[in-house]
């Protein structure tokens, strides 16, 4: 999310609330979190985590024996190059062999990083649902009217956040049986 794009969310989001807590300013229950810290503490985040690093270390191990051929394929075209009996169109075929493993290569690139990208977003799905859930579950307990997310891509979402703002991470941790990190904000 660019910052231009972020101001207008805010300006958006500003826009919405200003009118509810004109009218019902006693009746607002605002609360906030750090889903983050919640979703590395699962414990089926490391299990993504340890997956999606077994697959990735195959995808490199795969690019990089591609590598290799291509930089053998080009050591074999620099001694042909040299050689007497290089034709200047033989050489030129080894040269687009070569240009054609690179092609490969790059899309080879692109590929394994959509698939890990896939695989993150298919895997981490069940998470966010469980989160949701816990989210839910405690916001109503809690008797809250909305509840923000303190960071968006590791960026401050909210700025300041009141006294009466609460903040329901540790409900939410406790919601779901994880243990609340010594390092948390907060503690």
């Amino acid at each position: 999310m660019t910052f231009r794009s972020t101001l207008r969310a805010l300006g958006l989001l500003a826009a919405i609330l200003v009118p509810l807590f004109g009218a019902h300013a006693q009746s607002v229950q605002i609360g906030y979190l750090d889903p983050d810290i919640i979703i590395v503490q699962m414990p089926e985040y490391s299990e993504m985590r340890d997956s999606l690093q077994t697959r990735d270390q195959a995808i490199a191990a795969d690019l990089q024996a591609q590598e290799n051929v291509i930089r053998t394929k080009f050591a074999e075209l620099q001694q042909f190059a040299q050689s007497a009996v290089a034709s200047p169109e033989a050489q030129q075929e080894r040269e687009n062999e070569i240009l054609s493993l690179q092609r490969d290569l790059e899309q080879a690139e692109s590929r394994g990083r959509n698939e890990l990208a896939q695989r993150e977003a298919r895997m981490l799905e069940p998470l966010l649902i469980r989160l949701q859930g816990a989210i839910d579950l405690v916001s109503e307990e809690m008797g809250l009217t909305m509840v923000f997310s303190a960071r968006a891509n590791n960026a401050p979402v909210i700025l300041y956040a009141s006294d009466d703002a609460i903040n329901i991470t540790e409900e939410v941790m406790t919601n779901l049986g994880l243990e609340i990190p010594a390092d948390q904000p907060g503690n």
